[in-house]
């Protein structure tokens, strides 16, 4: 009888009493890296997935445009918010270790090519940015400084639109992004816009951990289940897979 008992105990145990941490960030709609209709929410949430997973936690993700995926993970109940470029991280947040890397650039009309050898010579050039995005520190302190000329709109694909239009010269965009864009939503502009042929940087994507988060060791965390992950491999693997 007492053995029975120590029985169910320990099968009681194994079903209440060791669930699985869940995890809650916020995140976007930012094809092919993070997307709501995306097939398992984005190459990038399939990362930052796997990697948890090494640690036995589990990832529910949220979607809301991107200025409100930042105000909604300053709950204290949301690990944070994702993917995020360093430059994007507020007060109240930190950066985890880098998830992922993606190339930026220039979004152009195939009709008028930009060229260029530093950022300062698009002086006089009237550039598509998003709200709130933070770019690159170059390229936002040539805009502070007003060398360069922004239009600011709430997404990427309006961008596109507008440079296809050519009601700006360019906007600032990663490159899978508009690789992604060109292949899906606006495959009908594929033959009036183009990347830009020069890289503006390889940029690092992050967790934006939300300091007041109940787990104070997130970050270290991320980083331990990162370290059991390849995570090229896993954004290889989804591009193959899911984006053709």
């Amino acid at each position: 009888m007492f053995k029975r008992l120590l029985l169910v105990t320990a099968m009681l145990a194994a079903t209440t009493g060791f669930a699985a941490e869940k995890w809650k960030v916020t995140s976007l709609d930012w094809q092919p890296f993070s997307g709501k209709a995306l097939p398992e929410g984005g190459a990038g949430i399939a990362v930052l997935r796997a990697a948890l997973k090494a640690e036995g936690i589990e990832l529910e993700v949220q979607f809301y445009p991107w200025t409100r995926a930042i105000e909604t993970a300053k709950d204290a109940t949301y690990a944070g918010f994702y993917p995020a470029w360093p430059e994007d991280v507020p007060a109240g947040f930190s950066a985890s270790a880098v998830v992922f890397k993606s190339p930026v650039g220039l979004v152009e009309p195939k009709s008028k090519p930009l060229t260029w050898t530093k950022l300062e010579d698009l002086k006089g050039k009237k550039i598509g940015t998003v709200q709130d995005y933070g770019n690159t520190p170059e390229f936002m302190k040539l805009i502070k400084d007003g060398v360069i000329k922004t239009e600011i709109v709430s997404d990427d694909l309006t961008n596109v639109k507008k440079v296809a239009g050519e009601r700006i010269d360019a906007a600032f965009i990663d490159l899978a992004n508009l690789d992604y864009f060109l292949k899906n939503d606006a495959k009908d502009l594929a033959s009036k816009v183009q990347a830009n042929k020069k890289v503006i940087d390889t940029k690092d994507l992050v967790l934006a951990v939300n300091g007041s988060f109940s787990n104070k060791k997130a970050a270290a965390i991320l980083n331990s289940g990162l370290a059991k992950i390849n995570a090229d491999q896993i954004i290889k693997d989804y591009m193959a897979k899911y984006i053709k």
